[in-house]
Formats: structure tokens, C-alpha cells, sequence
């Protein structure tokens, strides 16, 4: 079905969700169980009168039930609550990075992932300022030096980071690099010569992917470190987006396995 057909179907209950601020919290609270009406009063800072005759509409709709005092969330109304959570997270997400969603390159990063994105909010996000641009790449380097897993998609090579990851090697990290054409023909510098010296470890996998992408990211237990180019094809070493925490790298993770389904083995442990 036609999306602007399937908008004309869903158009009342898009109205509602954006009408009425009420019952859109309702309904993010009830997404993680059941409350009574004066539990969500009391949360939503919302007289009882209101929140009774919000969840009398989400009855009507099939979105909220009713069992004894406590009220929950529907099939329907899970789905729609997850769909509604995800579209909030990425709009703040967005809002708050705004100059770099502007003005980065975002072709190489699939629509179904750019659809989850919000996934990044729930996690702290560390950038670079003007005054002193290479701190996010500071941090990212000393974080991935005590990680113990290590994923990572280089179409780029940032000064040190083949020295580092191979120190994670040595230590037992478990390390998996994705190498473009383009990294896998400039192994022969010293910055990339410790590349080669990770194929003599048994925990270490490197893969080739072919095609040029404007895109490298690192995923560790902890942190997803996500570089981007600039609209105007650009490398902007100075912008990473930084994130800590397990939905951030649950997306990073996603992306990785993104990139490796279409990636040759170069080596395997």
C-alpha cells in the first residue's frame, strides 16, 4: 500500500498521539507494566480527573486495558508505545546533534538502522568542541585500550589506532576488523603495519569489504565510536560521536554485522 494511502488511514490516531500530550505519557509509562490511575496521576504530575478520562479514551481505542485498579497497555497499544518511544528518542537524539546530522554523509548507515537511531539517546554521547577537537578521539582511544572485545569498520585509518588494537590483541581482547580496498593497499606504512602483525593472532579476525563507504566506527563491550564524512566528502576526524552504553552498542553491533555479511575473511582465529 502507497505510503500516503496508509497515512490516510492512520491520520486519526497520529492526531491523537500528537494532540493530546496526556495520553502519549500514559502510554510511555505503561510500556514498562501496569499502574493504577493514581500511581500515573502521581508520575505525570496530572490531576486524577484527567488521566481517568485520557485512559477511558485508550480503552475505546483498544490500546489500554483494565483489570481490578491497574491498567495496561494492549497488543496494539504495546506496539504503538515501542513505535512512540523510538520516534521520540530519535527526534531528541537529532535535536541535540543537530549541526552534525546536517552536515554528515549518512548514506553508508542502512534505513533500517537510521529508523532505530534513537537508540543512541539512552547512552551518553561525547563530541568534540571547537577549542579542543580531538578530546572525543582521546576518549575513544583510552576506553578501547581496557576493552576486552573489539569490532571495528575502517574505511580510514586515525593515527595510532593500529598500534592500539594491536596492544588489545596482545592483552586477549577479542578483536574483528573490517578493512576496506583502500586500508588493505596501504598496509605497508608504518601506521598500518601493525595491521599486518594481527593476523599472528588466534584472536583476531579481519575481513575485506570491497567497496568504498564514507563511514568508520568502532564497537567495544561498552562504547560505539561512529565517524562519519562530511556532506562534501570530507574525513572529519575532530566529530566522532561517541556513545556509552549497551543500546548504543546494540546498534553499533547491528551495524557491524551489516557490513560483515558482505565482507570476504581475510583471516580467522
Amino acid at each position: 500500500m502507497p505510503t500516503l494511502d496508509c497515512y490516510d488511514l492512520a491520520i486519526d490516531q497520529l492526531k491523537a498521539f500528537t494532540r493530546s500530550s496526556v495520553r502519549t505519557q500514559i502510554m510511555l509509562c505503561l510500556k514498562d507494566g501496569s499502574m493504577a490511575a493514581v500511581d500515573l496521576g502521581n508520575k505525570l504530575n496530572i490531576r486524577a480527573s484527567t488521566v481517568l478520562h485520557a485512559l477511558k479514551q485508550m480503552i475505546e481505542d483498544g490500546q489500554v486495558n483494565k483489570s481490578d485498579l491497574y491498567y495496561s497497555l494492549t497488543n496494539i497499544g504495546k506496539i504503538h508505545s515501542i513505535h512512540l518511544d523510538e520516534l521520540t528518542s530519535a527526534i531528541v537524539l537529532l535535536e541535540q546533534h543537530k549541526n552534525y546530522w546536517l552536515t554528515h554523509d549518512l548514506s553508508a548507515v542502512p534505513d533500517y538502522l537510521l529508523s532505530n537511531i534513537g537508540m543512541l539517546i539512552h547512552s551518553q554521547t561525547i563530541s568534540s568542541d571547537a577549542t579542543a577537537p580531538l578530546n572525543s578521539l582521546d576518549n575513544f582511544m583510552v576506553e578501547v585500550s581496557k576493552s576486552e572485545i573489539v569490532r571495528g569498520f575502517s574505511s580510514f585509518i586515525i593515527p595510532g589506532f593500529a598500534e592500539l588494537v594491536q596492544n588489545c590483541a596482545k592483552r586477549g581482547a577479542r578483536v574483528d576488523l573490517i578493512l576496506t580496498d583502500a586500508i588493505l593497499k596501504i598496509i605497508s606504512t608504518t601506521q598500518a603495519s601493525s595491521l599486518i602483525k594481527l593476523q599472528d593472532f588466534d584472536n583476531v579476525n579481519l575481513y575485506h569489504y570491497g567497496p568504498a563507504v564514507n563511514i568508520g566506527f568502532t564497537v567495544t563491550e561498552s562504547l560505539l565510536a561512529l565517524g562519519l564524512y562530511r556532506t562534501d566528502g570530507r574525513l572529519d576526524l575532530g566529530s566522532e560521536i561517541i556513545c556509552i552504553g549497551k543500546s548504543a552498542t546494540d546498534w553499533g553491533n547491528q551495524l557491524f554485522e551489516y557490513y560483515k555479511k558482505d565482507s570476504k575473511l581475510i583471516k580467522s582465529s
